[in-house]
This record gives structure tokens, C-alpha cells and sequence, in this order.
């Protein structure tokens, strides 16, 4: 369901309680500026009206409504409209923050390998410090067996150290093919995210079930059984971060987990 409201109508607060959903804050000239989120959008948009970034506040001219079933299902619905819409708030508001985070990339050869950057946008994983980063990759790539001059923690010119000691199976030379080294990338990856690299979840909530389905390390598909079905259409890491952290704040017995080859 998709409501608007002007903004004469917003400031008279006619707004119903506690919908659930993605809000739109939307010009005069009909142009997204900024898209949210909230179990409570009422609430929600009442502290951008009393606390919100002046700019926004001063240019919107209506505000939408998408109403939504549950967290979840609005969590990932607000990621894959950020995506579409590119509002100009919310590119302002990701830039705020900076850290160092590890990234999912691929080198000339085919390769995939796990890269540190000062970011936080399509990130897999954010941490306090370069140091820490590091010493997260070099367990990942021991567990793995991947090849550290690839994860770009060796600066040899050849082979990597560990192929000297046998510890690493060659991809650094060549040797191994990027599809069997790619394979144990995939599932150190896997392991980051803690979820198989293809499955289907299913959080329950009180009156719904948010279904997600998750097809080589990326979310493909999410909904709300008998109710929704929802695409991704533009795939990134954001959205298996979302339902990674969803799931570590939610109990796990209302969690059902399928695994599928």
C-alpha cells in the first residue's frame, strides 16, 4: 500500500501510528530526496521535522509511504530504492563516516580476493583499524588456504611465502585455477557472513514470515510470505550485511535456516 501526504498534511500530523514501512521525502518538482526506513514512521518522521537537516525539511514538498509488513522485508526494500533512486540525503549521509573495511574483488588473472580499503559503501565487513583488518584476513586466509600475495598481504614479486611452505596451492603463480581458488574464497566469504553460500532463510515474526533467499553469497530474492516477493535488481553486499545483522539481534529459535547445493 502507497500513501502521500502533503507537507501542510504532515505538519498537521495526520499521519496513522506505528506503520510500518519506507517513507519518501519527496520536491516540488517531484525529485526523491531522501528515502527511510522505520517501524514507526509517524515517530520517525517527526524527529526529522524537529531534528532533521534543515535543507531537507525546507525543500521537501510531500512526503510517500510505502507501507510494509515487517523490519526486515522495509530493511531491504530501503537499500534496493536507495540504489534506484541515488537521493541526494541519503549519498550526503554515507559519507559521513569513514573506516577501514574489507572488500570482495577480482584481478586480471580471474582470481577473487579480499581487499582493505578506507570506506565503508558495499563494504563486507568494518573494522576500528587497518591492524585489525589485517589480522582478520590473514585468519580467513589460513582457514582457506588462500594465497596471501592474491589477498595482497605479501609483497613478493613471484611466489607467495606460504607456497614455499606448502601452505599455499600456487593461484599466486598460476597454478591453481581461478574456479577452485574462487571456490574456497566463496566460502571463506561464507563464513564471514555465517550463513551457506546458497540457502533460504525465514525470520518469524509475530503475525509474518520474512523469507530470504540467498544464492552465492548475495541476497536474490526477500518477502513476506503470501503477502510479498521482492527481486533484487540491484545486487550488492549491503543487503546479506542486512539480514547478517537482523539475524544477530534477533532470537535464533525464530529463525529457519535451508540449505541448498
Amino acid at each position: 500500500m502507497t500513501r502521500f501526504y502533503s507537507k501542510e498534511e504532515v505538519y498537521e500530523n495526520i499521519i496513522q501510528k506505528k506503520l510500518i514501512g519506507v517513507y519518501y521525502f519527496i520536491s516540488k518538482e517531484d525529485k526523491i530526496l531522501y528515502i527511510g526506513k522505520s517501524k514507526n514512521i509517524k515517530q520517525r518522521i517527526q524527529q526529522h521535522l524537529k531534528n532533521g537537516r534543515k535543507r531537507l525539511i525546507s525543500q521537501f514538498f510531500k512526503i510517500k509511504i510505502k507501507v510494509l509488513s515487517s523490519e526486515l522485508e522495509a530493511l531491504l526494500f530501503e537499500s534496493q530504492e536507495i540504489k534506484k533512486y541515488l537521493p541526494i540525503f541519503n549519498r550526503r549521509l554515507r559519507k559521513v563516516k569513514t573506516t577501514m573495511s574489507l572488500f570482495e574483488e577480482i584481478n586480471s588473472q580471474g582470481y577473487k580476493y579480499f581487499e582493505i580499503r578506507e570506506t565503508k559503501t558495499n563494504s563486507i565487513i568494518e573494522f576500528n583499524s587497518k591492524k585489525i583488518a589485517q589480522n582478520f584476513l590473514l585468519r580467513i586466509s589460513k582457514e582457506f588456504d588462500l594465497c596471501d600475495k592474491i589477498n595482497q598481504l605479501d609483497k613478493s614479486s613471484k611466489s607467495c611465502f606460504k607456497y614455499h611452505l606448502k601452505a599455499c596451492q600456487g593461484a599466486c603463480i598460476e597454478l591453481e585455477s581461478p574456479k577452485i581458488y574462487n571456490d574456497r574464497f566463496d566460502r571463506g566469504l561464507s563464513k564471514i557472513y555465517r550463513f551457506p553460500m546458497n540457502c533460504e532463510l525465514e525470520f518469524k515474526e509475530a503475525r509474518y514470515s520474512t523469507y530470504v533467499h540467498v544464492r552465492n553469497n548475495r541476497v536474490t530474492e526477500f518477502g513476506v510470505t503470501n503477502k510479498s516477493a521482492y527481486k533484487i535488481e540491484y545486487p550488492s553486499l549491503d543487503e546479506i550485511k542486512i539480514v547478517t545483522g537482523y539475524r544477530k539481534n534477533t532470537l535464533p529459535s525464530i529463525i529457519e535456516l535451508n540449505q541448498s547445493v
